[in-house]
């Protein structure tokens, strides 16, 4: 949905991301009553709404992105988050301090996550940026791209709003699964990693060291292995 380019100049920068917040306002305010198919509802839903969430199991993750009134964050990760299934991603402000305080929140933007089996909690991210909320979300076991034929029906065909969706099973917590060692995985690399401009020196030699053990003893699918 969204053009990115590299480039040296912050004027340059700067201008793509008013185009984008130009885009992300047109959604907006022109899709409530002639909505396209696969845009979600970007605006921010009510404290009362994020309460009745909780203490409840589901089929799905549900992220809620705490932030401010003139905040893109929300809104960016959910257009991120689309294509991804057995997650769906919420925003709101940041004007209800008492609900603020009772989940721990003390900025914004932060992430607060509904598990599947009901419990919560908030998301510990390095840095409070859009993309480090979306390659969070992304790696969580379970959330997976939509297949082509999913995103070209209107949500209503999808089932989006189907309640005839298999409950998840419970984890057995005295197994390791392979989706959360390739979850974790996806996470140092794409995540943790990408907080660093450069490796040098002995954090050069630790990653060097860290990826020869994986290569030689991940226990991962071959696709992975290879990889």
């Amino acid at each position: 949905m969204f053009l990115f380019f590299q480039t040296s100049s912050a004027g340059a920068d700067r201008e793509i991301q008013t185009v984008r917040q130009m885009m992300i306002d047109f959604l907006q305010n022109h899709s409530r009553e002639i909505r396209p198919p696969a845009c979600p509802t970007l605006d921010p839903v009510t404290s009362k709404d994020i309460e009745s969430l909780f203490d409840k199991s589901g089929p799905r993750y549900t992220a809620i992105v705490f932030e401010s009134a003139n905040s893109y964050v929300g809104r960016e990760v959910i257009l991120d988050l689309i294509q991804y299934e057995n997650l769906v991603v919420k925003r709101t402000l940041n004007s209800d301090e008492a609900l603020l305080e009772k989940l721990g929140i003390t900025s914004v933007p932060s992430c607060y996550l509904i598990y599947p089996n009901g419990s919560h909690g908030l998301i510990n991210i390095l840095k409070p940026l859009r993309s480090f909320f979306s390659s969070y979300l992304k790696s969580l076991p379970g959330v997976r791209r939509k297949l082509a034929s999913q995103l070209s029906l209107p949500a209503k065909q999808t089932g989006e709003e189907s309640t005839d969706i298999k409950v998840w099973k419970e984890f057995d917590k005295s197994k390791l699964y392979m989706a959360d060692l390739e979850s974790g995985l996806h996470y140092l690399l794409r995540v943790e990693l990408a907080t660093h401009k450069t490796l040098e020196g002995a954090e050069l030699k630790t990653f060097k060291d860290f990826v020869t053990v994986l290569a030689k003893l991940f226990p991962g699918r071959p696709p992975v292995v290879k990889l």
